[in-house]
């Protein structure tokens, strides 16, 4: 008589003399198992992509095996250890690579079942019928803890085949040392019917180990290509350990001013006996252990207990900190019985003060791509009703579909495919973070990315010469955090062009790049100090004449050091923005002022320098002035009609000194500052006054 062991979220709680194996499910987890695979879920096509490889073709009308694959280490499963296996087009992995087994059918069914080699691991019930469906594999991470991930790439459910509208993805990951399994539930898309598979493994054809609800396992995942609405299931050879405690989130602020920090986040009992106390403990950057005794609980396996430590934090300083939780002496003296899981780390800021975020919108985009046209229409009918100070935002024209739009450039194409790893368009990063389609991009996550407090103070001016065409910009940082391997990226892009239009409907395009400065790889600043200002100096010149590509691909896209594609270089305008070197994030970007829209009146020969920060302001406005010598100086706080509102009169000395005005009780709007000497010499500059 066939033996089915089933584990259940009851059964978690018991050991069993029986179970080879006991399954964990993380739903939803917002993240791959060990954070080691971060990359996009896309529709991959063709036998390689960023180093995944294809291991078994689409338009597979019945179920087949592919060819023998050999594993980068050995894999123990049931207690035997493997370096090869097998797929199959209907989702399983199999270690039997000898059987004599036709691959299992696109209809799904309870495990165990005859159908189902021994030693196989199972997502049963996809197919891969579609012209796009392929299994591709690649290993992520370094020995001895690397996993090989086994990817269902756009495959359809049961006998629904996939299509431009309906695609699904999971994953067999294998991970080495500790010969976990896990079934990934990476995304769905579409699929107005059933959304169900048989997941599990099985060791021989009367002994497997299914997630409960199997055969009729629904689907979790969004439709969205990052990993944060991921859920997975975790298999693990042995039994249920007594005591497993792992943290799963730390809620403790990204962003704070020197002062006591709360530690705060949420912790999950993962073991067989249920929590009644534990110690929680936190390290800042690695440094002393802070415990604090939670008592009271009452954690049953499989459930979660948000904890706040009752010591805070004493964030003395400005700068970069890890927040390291862990959980020890569980029920009394206990250890947790699987260290492998225990801590959470979470990098977070401290910052001099805040200052409001100016959000960067990096739209990717071409006039050969049909569904490019609604994502910039979408876009453009959102923050065309928003102040153009509110925000940066820059089009990337790119090299295909088909053969790609004439303004595609080696920056565009290189911004895209090698600092992202984006193989799709219409696609948007927020502030190097967000990423999806334009046309998903709404005023309330404008609204979200404009709230998270900027970590840097930025402004500038540009000046442009268009008969020379030779563009010269000063910009100026704040770090309000000590920062180290921070990128300065400063574009030249043309407000609107038309002469690009090819086949999507178009017809003008916004914000378009035409160069970076000096390049895509930007400019390091390798160290700052929170509340030091620092600048920076670029000049470019458009060489030779203008041209007009043929298309996208590379034997005709621009040489810079030739040619141009610009069409006006009186609607040319400069921006720039501050990233990290690591996580790809955007700590704050800023529109550059041209000076022609300044007003700069008589200069004084004394008065050398007058910058404004941060420009949009809120409640302060922080002029800053560089004298050769001392003098009297008179400045003046006017409104759009150039009324009064505010002057003072001051002793400037030589070098660099600073002053401030009010704006707090000021409605938002245009505001100038006007510097005056005493030979009535002066400096006006403009800024915004915005409301939060």
């Amino acid at each position: 008589m066939k033996k089915l062991i089933v584990i259940c979220l009851l059964s978690l709680m018991f050991k069993s003399s029986q179970a080879q194996y006991y399954y964990l499910p993380f739903t939803p987890a917002g993240q791959n198992p060990g954070n080691l695979n971060n990359e996009q879920e896309l529709t991959y096509s063709g036998a390689s992509f960023s180093g995944w490889d294809s291991i078994l073709g689409p338009n597979n009308t019945s179920a087949i095996w592919s060819s023998i694959q050999t594993l980068p280490f050995n894999f123990t499963f049931n207690g035997l250890a493997y370096n090869q296996y097998m797929v199959s087009s209907s989702g399983i992995v199999t270690f039997d690579i000898l059987t004599s087994l036709p691959a299992p059918g696109y209809t799904r069914a309870a495990l165990p079942d005859a159908a189902i080699p021994d030693n196989s691991i199972c997502i049963w019930g996809l197919n891969s019928k579609g012209f796009n469906d392929e299994v591709y594999t690649k290993t992520f991470g370094n020995s001895p803890n690397r996993q090989v991930w086994i990817q269902f790439n756009s495959f359809g459910y049961g006998n629904t085949i996939s299509d431009a509208s309906n695609s699904a993805f999971w994953a067999i990951v294998l991970e080495e040392t500790s010969n976990n399994i896990y079934l990934v539930d990476m995304r769905t898309v579409g699929f107005t019917g059933a959304k169900l598979v048989s997941a599990g493994i099985q060791m021989d054809n009367s002994t497997a180990i299914s997630v409960v609800g199997s055969p009729n396992l629904p689907a979790l995942a969004g439709s969205g290509n990052a990993t944060n609405d991921n859920s997975f299931y975790q298999f693990t050879a042995g039994l249920q350990p007594n005591f497993d405690v792992t943290l799963t989130k730390i809620n403790s602020p990204l962003f704070s001013l020197p002062g006591n920090v709360t530690i705060n986040g949420e912790l999950r009992n993962l073991g067989a006996d249920t929590i009644t106390t534990l110690k929680i403990n936190y390290q800042i950057n690695g440094g002393t252990v802070v415990s604090s005794v939670l008592s009271g609980l009452y954690i049953e396996p499989l459930n979660s207990q948000l904890f706040t430590h009752s010591i805070p934090w004493n964030a003395a300083s400005p700068g970069t900190y890890t927040i390291t939780c862990f959980a020890t002496e569980i029920n009394g003296a206990n250890v947790d019985q699987n260290p492998s899981n225990d801590s959470l780390s979470k990098t977070v800021y401290v910052l001099l003060s805040q200052t409001q975020r100016k959000p960067l919108f990096e739209i990717f985009t071409s006039s050969t791509c049909p569904p490019c046209q609604p994502g910039n229409l979408n876009f453009h009918g959102i923050v065309d009703t928003i102040p153009q100070d509110n925000f940066v935002s820059i089009k990337y024209q790119e090299d295909f579909p088909g053969t790609g739009d004439p303004y595609a450039t080696a920056e565009s194409i290189n911004r895209r495919l090698n600092y992202y790893g984006i193989n799709s368009i219409p696609r948007m990063e927020n502030d190097g973070g967000w990423d999806g389609n334009a046309n998903s991009f709404t005023y309330p996550l404008y609204k979200t990315t404009r709230a998270v407090p900027a970590q840097y103070e930025l402004w500038g001016r540009f000046s442009a010469d268009t008969i020379s065409k030779t563009y010269s910009a000063k910009i100026y940082y704040k770090s309000l955090f000590d920062a180290q391997g921070t990128i300065l990226q400063t574009a030249l892009v043309e407000k609107k062009t038309t002469a690009n239009v090819t086949t999507n409907g178009e017809t003008a395009f916004f914000n378009v790049l035409k160069k970076m400065l000096p390049d895509e790889q930007g400019s390091i600043l390798l160290s700052t100090t929170a509340g030091a200002i620092d600048s920076a100096s670029i000049t470019y010149s458009f060489n030779g004449n203008y041209r007009l590509p043929l298309n996208g691909q590379s034997s005709n896209i621009i040489n810079h050091a030739i040619e141009h594609s610009v069409e006006q270089f009186s609607d040319l305008t400069m921006l720039c923005w501050v990233q990290s070197g690591n996580s790809k994030q955007v700590y704050q970007a800023a529109n550059l002022l041209k000076d022609s829209y300044i007003g700069i009146y008589p200069m004084s020969k004394n008065i050398t320098e007058i910058q404004l920060f941060p420009n949009p302001a809120v409640d302060f406005v922080t002029i800053d002035i560089n004298l050769t010598s001392a003098e009297k100086l008179r400045c003046k706080l006017l409104d759009e009609s150039n009324r009064l509102i505010q002057s003072k009169e001051i002793n400037g000395t030589a070098g660099n000194f600073q002053l401030q005005f009010d704006l707090s009780k000021l409605p938002a709007g245009i505001y100038f500052v006007q510097v005056s000497d005493s030979k009535q010499n002066a400096f006006i500059r403009r800024f915004v006054k915005d409301t939060n």
